[in-house]
């Protein structure tokens, strides 16, 4: 009953069964097996679904829990606790009775910490929450952030204990979650092969992405790796081998001839998980997979029966469901509470500004991780809705449970993504009769309290400002990071087998005025009229959401507190770039007004300059304060992404493949990068330049100094 403590400051003693029974006003909970009988439902085994069921007895003297397992009695808890109505000073509960089970087995959630890293503590308060929603797993990726013995250079600065790792499982148990570990084969490794120590296991010499499907070593480091991880995390009977988007298997030349002599790239991937998933089993694990491309439908035949697919696809022209059941392979079905998004989930969906173009450049780029995002057009929490109910209703597979990702990939914060997670993970106990609202709103009550104020309004202005501040920008073909070494559909399939630039964010740049007179070649503002009138009404949005956000951490309950925070964090960041948006247009007209008075007032000319300059400069302090502030509050939960500690050094080297945001910097400046990367420091240079040269022709004084654009840390 620790949580009625800290949620609702709460006293309660514990007593003898017999004392109890002789005193009102008792919560009794009651663990007897076969005393909560369960209806109908979708898993397929019932048996463990009668685990986690319970019943909840609500009267005028006491509560009583009654379940058939510890699983049915801690999700009665937190039922109990879900009920707790507050008003003021004063809590109620309903009266009645619940009984109530899952649909589903399984409710996971991923976790993602390829690109940063919680502290230790934080990472526990986010296994008591996921528990509070009935999670019951988490599968975590960690790819350099843990202390493998095997695979020592891949480690990062800072990374788990095998001994944390373990204490992290147990501590997961005790809340009746599975901490899953989590690896990458034979894609997305670029964290192992871009080390010298593995580039001989490379599929390709100069790509990092994707591990040879023939070469023994690999076999032998991944399973080593998984060895190390086990060891780590006795006590759960699950491991993820995450076999997404392996695009090259069969592909190069030293795999051809054994793709052919299996029956085609699909066999060849389908040989290669079974060697390593069979292996794992040995150890006592069940394997989940994602049965993706290059497998075929034919080639599901051809692997083992103990698999679990991570990745459902029941769609109308789709029979690999069917397949999947009839060999014997359970399955999960996947929705995903976050996928490319930057800054914050689309929960709720806002139409493209007319002004934005750009993004359909480089279609060959695209990778399959943007094209599954799907249709966001109704927010992340009805797509989550429509995905697992539809899954059901179709009655094709076995399911196992629900998987709810949202991926690091963009950069983001974990604590956007509760609102999926919650929800979703709600819908794999039961989607019946629900809707996405009501959802929602259940989730603001338990996770926020009853005193917030319009926090789906604040949801609503932190989508739209986080797609906003994906359009404000044009996006272009340009070279701020190595070029991408091939496609999703292969790497032989690029125009003339050429390298090719991933899309990055641009903005027009600012006119330089002309030495001799201050003229100008263009007009920064009438080129971008309708993107600042645009910035400009969410900038006004902006301040509601401050608004907002400042209220609601002042009345929500202490556990939102920092959620809120990094809202505001983000909030702010939205701001910083709105007030840009608006502060070039202000530095354009100081020029352009420079230009008209160059001839009939030399001085005032050269003074709207200087305005210009110190504009620029206001810019960038404004930037860094903003950037700073927001690193100071993600670091109350995270590690410090830097280049050396405890005696670790952090590989600096870019995926072949994925542009992943977070990988382009060392330091957490990824937030910041593009405007690092917009010329506005060679803008005031050549400014500058200029307006010395014209004040030196005109017997004014000279200006001194420089912009420092790319440095994130000065303030002056």
């Amino acid at each position: 009953m620790h949580e009625l403590k800290r949620r609702f400051n709460l006293h309660i003693g514990l007593q003898s069964p017999a004392k109890a029974a002789a005193t009102a006003r008792t919560i009794r909970l009651t663990l007897r097996p076969g005393s909560v009988p369960i209806g109908p439902v979708n898993g397929y085994k019932p048996e463990e679904l009668k685990k986690q069921a319970y019943r909840i007895r609500l009267g005028g003297n006491g509560i009583e829990i009654i379940a058939n397992a510890s699983a049915g009695l801690f999700y009665g808890v937190q039922t109990l606790l879900q009920l707790i109505q507050e008003d003021n000073d004063k809590i109620s509960l309903p009266q009645g009775e619940i009984t109530d089970w899952p649909d589903l087995e399984m409710r996971m959630i991923y976790w993602d910490n390829a690109h940063k890293l919680e502290r230790f503590a934080v990472m526990k308060r986010e296994i008591r929450q996921a528990s509070h929603y009935k999670i019951n797993a988490i599968a975590l990726k960690l790819e350099g952030h843990f202390q493998y013995k095997d695979a020592k250079p891949i480690v990062e600065p800072y990374a788990y204990t095998p001994a944390e790792y373990q204490e992290l499982t147990d501590y997961a148990k005790r809340h009746h979650i599975d901490l899953i570990p989590f690896l990458d084969a034979p894609g997305h490794v670029s964290f192992i092969l871009k080390h010298p120590e593995y580039a001989h296991l490379r599929a390709y010499p100069d790509n990092n992405y994707h591990f040879s499907a023939v070469n023994p070593e690999v076999d032998e480091l991944l399973l080593k790796m998984y060895d190390n991880l086990i060891e780590a995390n006795k006590g759960v009977k699950y491991i993820f081998l995450s076999t997404d988007e392996a695009y090259y298997v069969g592909k190069p030349e030293n795999e051809q001839a054994k793709a052919k002599e299996l029956g085609g790239n699909g066999r060849l991937w389908a040989h290669f998980v079974s060697r390593i998933a069979n292996e794992l089993r040995k150890k006592g694990r069940e394997v989940f997979i994602w049965g993706e491309y290059p497998l075929r439908a034919e080639d599901i035949a051809y692997l083992p029966s103990h698999l679990i697919n991570g990745v459902y696809d029941g769609g109308e022209n789709d029979r690999t469901a069917a397949l999947y059941k009839k060999q014997g392979i359970r399955q999960l079905i996947y929705a995903s509470a976050q996928g490319m998004e930057p800054l914050f989930p689309t929960y709720y969906s806002y139409p493209p500004h007319k002004f934005v173009h750009g993004d359909s450049a480089n279609t060959k780029l695209v990778t399959d991780d943007e094209m599954a995002q799907g249709d966001l057009k109704a927010g992340r929490v009805e797509g989550l809705l429509r995905t697992i109910s539809t899954a059901i209703a179709q009655k094709k597979s076995d399911f196992l449970g629900t998987v709810i990702a949202a991926w690091g990939d963009s950069g983001l914060h974990p604590e956007t993504f509760w609102l999926g997670y919650a929800t979703g993970s709600a819908m794999g106990w039961n989607h019946q009769s629900v809707t996405a609202a009501e959802l929602i709103n259940r989730f603001y009550y338990s996770f926020y309290g009853p005193d917030i104020t319009d926090i789906n309004r604040a949801y609503q202005l932190l989508s739209a400002q986080a797609q906003f501040w994906k359009q404000s920008w044009d996006r272009e073909p340009l070279k701020l990071r190595t070029p991408i070494l091939g496609g999703w559909r292969g790497i032989d399939t690029l125009e003339d087998d050429e390298p090719m630039h991933p899309l990055d964010h641009t903005l027009s740049f600012l006119p330089v005025p002309s030495a001799g007179n201050l003229s100008l070649n263009k007009d920064w503002a009438a080129g971008n009229a309708e993107r600042l009138k645009v910035a400009k009404e969410y900038l006004a949005q902006n301040n509601e959401l401050l608004n907002l956000l400042h209220a609601n951490i002042r009345s929500a309950r202490p556990e939102g507190h920092y959620n809120l925070r990094v809202f505001l964090s983000i909030a702010q960041l939205c701001r910083q770039e709105l007030n840009l948006l608006i502060d070039l247009e202000r530095i354009n007209s100081f020029l352009q007004l420079a230009a008209k008075l160059s001839s009939s007032d030399p001085l005032a000319a050269v003074a709207l300059v200087d305005q210009a300059l110190d504009q620029a400069k206001i810019i960038r302090n404004q930037r860094n304060k903003t950037y700073q502030s927001l690193v100071s509050v993600w670091y109350e939960d995270w590690f410090p992404r830097v280049l050396e500690a405890n005696g670790r050094t952090y590989l600096d080297k870019v995926d072949d493949i994925k542009d992943h945001i977070p990988v382009r910097t060392v330091d957490m400046s990824y937030l910041i990068y593009r405007q690092l990367h917009y010329p506005l420091g060679q803008w005031a240079e050549e400014t500058q330049k200029a307006r010395n040269a014209f004040a030196a022709k005109n017997g004014l004084s000279q200006r001194t100094g420089s912009l420092n654009w790319k440095d994130a840390e000065r303030l002056d």
